[in-house]
C-alpha cells in the first residue's frame, strides 16, 4: 500500500519473539511491516514488526494498518 510518500507491505507473522509479563520469552502472531522509499519495494527505509498483545490488540490487517500508519507519522514528526 502507499501511505505518504512512502510504500508499505505488510506480512503476516507467526513467530515474533517478545517477553511476556514473567519475563518468560514467547512467540507471537502478528504481522512483519516493511517500509520502501518506492514502489519496486527494492530500497527498503525500515522494518518491524507488530506482535498480537504487544504493539496491536488484535490479530487484525486493519490493525497492522493503522500501527504503520503511526510509525510513519511518528516519524515524519521526528524528522521535522
Amino acid at each position: 500500500m502507499r501511505y505518504k510518500d512512502f510504500y508499505v507491505r505488510i506480512t503476516p507473522d507467526k513467530y515474533i519473539p517478545r517477553v511476556d509479563k514473567k519475563g518468560n520469552k514467547i512467540l507471537c502472531e502478528g504481522f512483519l511491516i516493511q517500509i520502501f522509499a518506492d514502489k519496486t519495494e527494492r530500497d527498503e527505509i525500515d522494518n518491524f514488526t507488530a506482535a498480537v498483545g504487544f504493539e496491536i490488540l488484535e490479530d487484525s490487517l486493519a490493525e497492522a494498518v493503522q500501527f504503520a500508519k503511526d510509525f510513519v507519522e511518528c516519524e515524519g514528526k521526528k524528522s521535522t
